[in-house]
């Protein structure tokens, strides 16, 4: 059984849960490669008449160059294991940096909650609404805290389906997203 969503991937024993990167982190990192890549062609490829000005052009495109291959690279997935009874939530650039591990028996229960927050933007504080997926029980976990209502509502059934657990949800089922 494979099935996979946007932001999700279900194999036979395993639930994969992605999160991208958000278009600040994409638009810092392609602006830090596209950077780091035309002072490398600048010292490596074009002709300078000065040795100095050419090693210093690839000193410089160099850090740029891997900063933006790192923040291009980095992953944040949560990996929800029913063969293994647990839930691994891992980050890292090529490979997984840190890890969580959590044992499936701690949690009860699958929640969709609808929670505000505000922000400040200029002089004006925006409110506006979360909709985190969390596994709930004796410890609380966070799946997803940055969909929109309709897809948490997909991936909370998902994964509830998936878990045979009861899913609890604060979202009013309107069928509409706000």
């Amino acid at each position: 059984m494979e099935r996979q969503g946007r932001f999700w991937l279900v194999e036979a024993d395993r639930l994969r849960i992605r999160r991208q990167l958000g278009g600040g982190a994409v638009a810092l990192g392609g602006l830090s490669f596209v950077t780091g890549l035309g002072w490398l062609y600048w010292g490596l490829v074009r002709e300078i008449d000065h040795m100095v000005r050419s090693t210093l052009a690839q000193f410089v495109g160099t850090l740029p160059f891997f900063i933006g291959v790192a923040i291009l690279s980095f992953r944040r997935c949560c990996d929800i294991d029913r063969a293994r009874s647990q839930v691994v939530k891992w980050w890292g650039v090529l490979w997984p940096w840190s890890r969580g591990e959590f044992a499936l028996a701690q949690f009860d229960k699958v929640s969709l909650r609808q929670e505000p927050r505000s922000r400040w933007a200029g002089r004006k504080s925006k409110a506006y609404d979360i909709y985190p997926v969390r596994l709930e029980g004796a410890k609380r976990l966070d799946l997803r805290v940055d969909l929109p209502v309709a897809k948490a509502r997909v991936l909370a059934a998902e994964v509830s389906g998936y878990l045979n657990l009861p899913l609890v949800s604060t979202v009013p089922d309107t069928g509409e997203e706000p």
